[in-house]
């Protein structure tokens, strides 16, 4: 049984390589082609412990646990902490286990790239990244990946940390990086956004986002989280894994949906997106709106692709159960 630490699972595996093995994996989700545990939440006594499952052939069978507990910013410790277990689908045996914060944030991120490169407009040029938690970085790394972007900006709740984030950023990107204040201003003639964090209330207005841009919600994961408000759903053609899971935790899809505003048939999954049984982008004014949610079986196929990486090149240590 191999064993991969927050160091090792960061670079083991480069996002666009992510991004290229999570777009063939979308098509599994909405054929079925998997067993899935419907995911369990947990009440912390400062957050939320996670749980989640699942088997698909030829990769093989995974479960995570994951804790996100917001106030750890405050102790200087990370936000989102976990593990993911890997093991064979047809022995049982344990493969691997995986520090599970950063591959959560790879997987997360190389799925927004998957929604982007099918939804953004080819010519974006701009992005927002909200948020300057854990899953900040990867989600830059994304955005860049899929889009020539000359100019990223970043809007976070705490100056200090969101300038500090900045220039970090800036050291790994070449493009402009730099800090915004005011959710508005950070909107105009945006092309591509990004909303990353863990907002029980709206962080952006909706009617603001300009007409042609694409807006990812990767933060919110419970029911009465709503980090993107109605005003976008209104305007926005919807995008999501699965239609099941967004039905069971979207929190801004589920309060549309309960107020009559966005039904869930009319959610288009990105699965069916890339076979062709839906549209996705269809002209240059339309504003595309993917919420996520996460879902096991992204978690399953990056820990395979970094068990073969790791073993490829010999990376992390071993252990016998």
């Amino acid at each position: 049984m191999r064993l991969l630490n927050a160091e090792e699972v960061t670079g083991l595996l480069p996002m666009d390589e992510a991004i290229r093995l999570l777009s063939q994996a979308f098509p599994i989700i909405s054929a079925g082609q998997f067993s899935q545990a419907h995911r369990q939440q947990v009440a912390l006594s400062e957050g939320t412990g996670l749980m989640m499952g699942a088997a698909a052939h030829g990769v093989g069978f995974g479960c995570k646990v994951v804790s996100v507990v917001p106030g750890n910013a405050a102790r200087g410790l990370a936000g989102v902490t976990g593990l993911v277990l890997l093991m064979d689908e047809v022995t049982g045996e344990p493969l691997a286990l995986l520090e599970g914060a950063q591959l959560t944030a790879l997987r997360t991120a190389a799925l927004n790239g998957c929604a982007m490169d099918l939804l953004a407009r080819e010519d974006a040029r701009v992005g927002l990244l909200v948020g300057c938690g854990t899953q900040a970085t990867a989600q830059a790394e994304a955005m860049t990946a899929v889009r020539d972007l000359r100019e990223l900006r970043v809007l976070g709740r705490e100056p200090s940390r969101t300038a500090a984030f900045v220039a970090r950023l800036q050291k790994r990107l070449s493009l402009d990086v730099h800090a915004v204040s005011d959710a508005g201003q950070a909107l105009e003639d945006v092309d591509l956004v990004t909303a990353a964090t863990n907002s029980l209330t709206p962080v952006l207005p909706g009617e603001r986002v300009p007409d042609g841009c694409h807006v990812s919600g990767i933060g919110s994961f419970r029911p009465d989280m709503q980090e993107l408000d109605r005003a976008l759903i209104e305007r926005a053609d919807i995008f999501v894994e699965s239609r099941e899971s967004a039905m069971a935790e979207a929190g801004e899809l589920i309060a549309a949906a309960a107020k009559g505003v966005s039904r869930p048939q009319d959610w288009n999954e990105l699965g069916e997106v890339m076979t062709g049984a839906r549209s996705g982008r269809q002209d240059a004014q339309q504003v595309t709106f993917f919420k996520s949610v996460g879902h096991a079986v992204f978690d399953l196929v990056i820990a395979r692709a970094l068990l073969d990486r790791a073993e490829l090149e010999g990376v992390g240590s071993s252990w016998q159960p």
